[in-house]
């Protein structure tokens, strides 16, 4: 699977891509922002994960590429509830010159236009933590919405923080992003 946004691709993770995950997370400053401290991951480790992911039903772990197909990120679909038409997602743009550039919300707008258009999703769900400020606009830009909050439900650096729990719901992404999907499927952009 490709899915090609304004600024992005968005494929199928491959074997190929295991030693950039291993990179990304481990980069202290990569895993604060979506762990909240040291992921120390292995090339072993991933692939354990990568070969696991295959048989799962309930997971999509896609990597991000520029439009000349550079891997930059990652982006991964979790808690996939088919029944309830319903998923966790989480994404790190893992090469740092492409960051606040738009690539990572593109990366998100495309995959959430594919699993709310063809999917039949209804909810998309996430976590942010309060010091994550630039991740916690781009998904409001997006259209995600706090939906909840668990109160210092992470501890860092010998403090704790609050995690925000953000969704969206295809409905709001529809009302914000029709004028995209009209003007992709003319040929504007």
């Amino acid at each position: 699977m490709i899915l090609t946004g304004e600024k992005v691709k968005v494929r199928n993770l491959s074997r190929q891509d295991i030693p950039l995950l291993v990179k990304w997370k481990n980069d202290p400053e990569i895993a604060d922002l979506v762990r909240g401290g040291p992921i120390n991951t292995t090339f072993e480790m991933e692939c354990r994960r990568f070969e696991k992911s295959l048989s799962e039903y309930d997971t999509m772990r896609m990597i991000i590429e520029t439009l000349s197909r550079k891997p930059i990120g990652f982006i991964s679909l979790g808690e996939i509830d088919r029944e309830n038409r319903k998923a966790e997602v989480g994404m790190l743009i893992g090469e740092k010159e492409f960051w606040d550039q738009g690539y990572g919300t593109d990366s998100l707008i495309t995959l959430l236009d594919y699993l709310f258009r063809e999917k039949c999703l209804n909810r998309v769900g996430l976590e942010v933590f309060e010091y994550n400020t630039r991740a916690k606009k781009a998904y409001e830009k997006i259209g995600f919405t706090v939906e909840g909050l668990q109160r210092k439900g992470l501890f860092r650096k010998n403090a704790f923080y609050d995690v925000y729990l953000m969704g969206i719901l295809r409905e709001d992404f529809e009302a914000v992003h029709n004028k995209r999907h009209q003007n992709k499927n003319t040929g504007v952009r």
